[in-house]
């Protein structure tokens, strides 16, 4: 018997120290994967019920070089087989690769449909063979089942899911754009992929911090909704738009430079003596820094996957071509007026193409600040700007449309209504600031002297 004891204690001790060498290695394991992505959300409004939640893991995958998304879909609907619930990449409807849910007539009683759309129009479903067709991504769901706890559920592994061209993925995001739906009464009971869906009761933009569900090799991790169902807490916004970032910078600086295109609108209408000089002063470096923004735009394009896929980002390129125009525009305008002392139609298309510039430049800030979840305290700013904006040029033009600058109604000068615009003895401000071309080429003959500039510049 005490031989038996002695055999026993050690016995107890190396399985105690193999046990303790499990768990560790275990717990290490545990430790080094890579956690899920959360997001949840519910509602007790009336009608509404919403109760959903959605978790993300990815990682790298050598082979392909893309990027595979690990996807669970949960949700628990008002009643039996009503309601479906989506998820969708990006910050709106339009171009959005679409996962969604809804009970089901199967045996597993949940059907999953991937779907897109265009504008605000219904969800299309797509097949997966399509998907792959496109060189798309390719998409697998792995698990369908309903829950003790009445929840639907759907596990999806999206391979190369990066490759969707509609909207942007980018699974080490620290705010990534997540779109989702809720519907509680549409009933549904169907097993097919393809059943129309009607209008959401429900629904929000997720910014989640996909960096810490990434994994830069090995395979693609399980997501897993939590039993806590609680949203994971991402990195705050201003931790991926700080104050000094490049998001940050370019949007100021475009947003200011557009404000100053309206001074130099306010400059050349003055009635100053230096009016013109003013005003392409103000321009040509308010150009330069519009340049600017948008070559930093072009950076962030390209740091965040490359893709221009959105009104702002087309709006930008645009702007940036328009100011290039522009300023060819301006400067042939001068040419054209000092030799011949009155507007041409370069001098119409330069006005217009200016003014067109700073309204579409003050929208595509707006569509900025959307894209980039821009705070309340930003949008107030941006609308101050508008506001004031507006606030001097509507005055300006109505009293240049009666004859009148800036200047001449400050000043009290009385000027005839009705007078036809350009009669001021400002004619030769444009010789004042700089000339262009020989002097022989500049100089007017009899029928062109300065005091015969009827048009305003």
């Amino acid at each position: 018997m005490q031989t038996t004891r002695h055999l026993w204690l050690p016995f107890t001790l190396l399985s105690f120290l193999l046990l303790s060498a499990i768990s560790a290695a275990a717990a290490s394991e545990s430790a080094s994967a890579s956690p899920s992505t959360q997001f949840c959300t519910t509602s007790t409004k009336e009608d509404v019920n919403t109760d959903l939640c959605f978790a993300f893991a990815s990682s790298h995958n050598e082979t392909t070089d893309a990027k595979d998304l690990s996807l669970h879909l949960s949700a628990r609907f008002p009643a039996p087989g009503t309601g479906w619930a989506g998820v969708g990449v990006g910050s709106m409807m339009s171009g959005s690769l679409m996962f969604v849910m809804y009970p089901s007539t199967s045996d597993d009683a949940v059907t999953f449909s991937i779907r897109t759309t265009t504008v605000h129009n219904a969800p299309v479903a797509l097949s997966v063979s399509s998907l792959a067709g496109k060189n798309g991504p390719d998409v697998h769901v792995t698990r369908k089942w309903v829950d003790e706890g009445g929840y639907s559920n759907v596990l999806v592994s999206c391979f190369g899911c990066d490759k969707w061209s509609g909207s942007t993925l980018d699974v080490r995001s620290l705010n990534q754009s997540w779109i989702w739906a809720w519907n509680g009464k549409q009933v549904m009971s169907s097993a097919s992929e393809k059943v129309g869906l009607q209008k959401h009761g429900d629904k929000g933009v997720a910014l989640l911090d996909m960096s810490t569900s990434y994994s830069p090799t090995g395979p693609l991790p399980i997501a897993q909704v939590s039993d806590s169902r609680l949203s994971t807490p991402s990195k705050p916004k201003h931790h991926a738009h700080s104050a000094f970032g490049l998001v940050s910078i370019h949007g100021f600086v475009l947003s200011s430079s557009f404000l100053a295109l309206s001074l130099g609108l306010v400059a050349i209408r003055s009635g100053l003596a230096k009016s013109f000089k003013y005003h392409w002063m103000i321009q040509l470096v308010a150009s330069a820094f519009i340049l600017l923004g948008c070559g930093m735009g072009i950076i962030l394009t390209f740091k965040h996957g490359g893709r221009f896929h959105t009104t702002h980002q087309w709006l930008g390129l645009l702007l940036g071509l328009g100011v290039v125009v522009q300023s060819w525009l301006g400067w042939r305008h001068h040419v054209i007026f000092v030799k011949i002392g009155r507007r041409t139609a370069v001098s119409n298309y330069h006005v217009w193409v200016g003014r067109t510039l700073v309204v579409i430049g003050n929208v595509n800030v707006a569509f900025g600040l959307k894209l980039g979840h821009a705070s309340r305290t930003k949008y107030m700013f941006w609308l101050s700007g508008v506001g004031l904006q507006l606030a001097v040029l509507i005055p300006m033009w109505y009293f240049w449309s009666r004859g009148k600058k800036i200047f001449d109604v400050i000043g009290g000068n009385e000027v005839m209504d009705g007078a036809e615009r350009g009669q001021y003895e400002d004619a030769g401000v444009e010789e004042e600031a700089f000339l262009v071309g020989d002097e022989d080429d500049i100089e007017l003959d009899e029928d062109h002297r300065l005091d015969d500039k009827k048009e305003d510049i």
